[in-house]
């Protein structure tokens, strides 16, 4: 597969992350500061460093913070936006198996939410499940027929996964079609028509 092809999908994925880490960080800062003692002794001993990388990631602080969201779930099943905030962690960090069973609950919860099952579909086609993919980008645009990210990674596993390069060129000439000046398109376009 070319990775040049895979463009668009990586540019969604880094923009993801990127609003991800804000939106993750701003909570668990919030729920932190709120925390019972057990989880303020966790986020101290955090900040004295343990596990910390060179770009400042604190893995016991990662972990005390995940677990604090997997408790306040515990309390609260039904609550969707934190499903998908585990879920988004977990695509962030490239762990698109442990990210999956979450946003499969957020979709069963919220099953009008277009981005949790396009992230979903983007989540099974990295494990290697390109036709639960394609269910889910189809499900996703079947609740928004110009869902333009369900339909741009609809056309990366047909085009790549699939084998089936006019199903893809097809899917292509509509987004180009609604979206003609989008360069990420352009290069999808490029790359299958090699």
């Amino acid at each position: 597969m070319k990775k040049e092809g895979l463009l668009m999908l990586v540019a969604g994925a880094v923009l993801g992350a990127v609003l991800g880490f804000i939106a993750t960080n701003s909570y668990y800062t919030r729920k932190m500061a709120s925390a019972p003692p057990a989880a303020a002794a966790q986020e101290a001993q955090a900040q004295q460093g343990q596990g910390q990388g060179e770009q400042g990631f604190n893995s016991a602080k990662h972990e005390a913070m995940l677990a604090q969201i997997k408790r306040e779930l515990a309390k609260d099943p039904t609550n969707v936006e934190k499903r998908v905030l585990l879920g988004n962690i977990y695509f962030d960090a490239k762990k698109f198996d442990e990210a999956i069973p979450w946003y499969e609950q957020a979709v069963k919860l919220d099953p009008k939410n277009t981005d949790v099952m396009t992230d979903l579909g983007v989540c099974y086609r990295n494990v290697g499940k390109p036709d639960k993919a394609l269910a889910m980008f189809q499900k996703a645009l079947s609740v928004d027929p110009g869902k333009r990210q369900a339909l741009y990674n609809e056309a990366v596993v047909y085009g790549f996964d699939k084998g089936d390069k006019a199903k893809a060129l097809e899917i292509v000439k509509e987004l180009q079609a609604k979206y003609p000046d989008d360069s990420m398109i352009q290069q999808l376009a490029k790359e299958l028509g090699k």
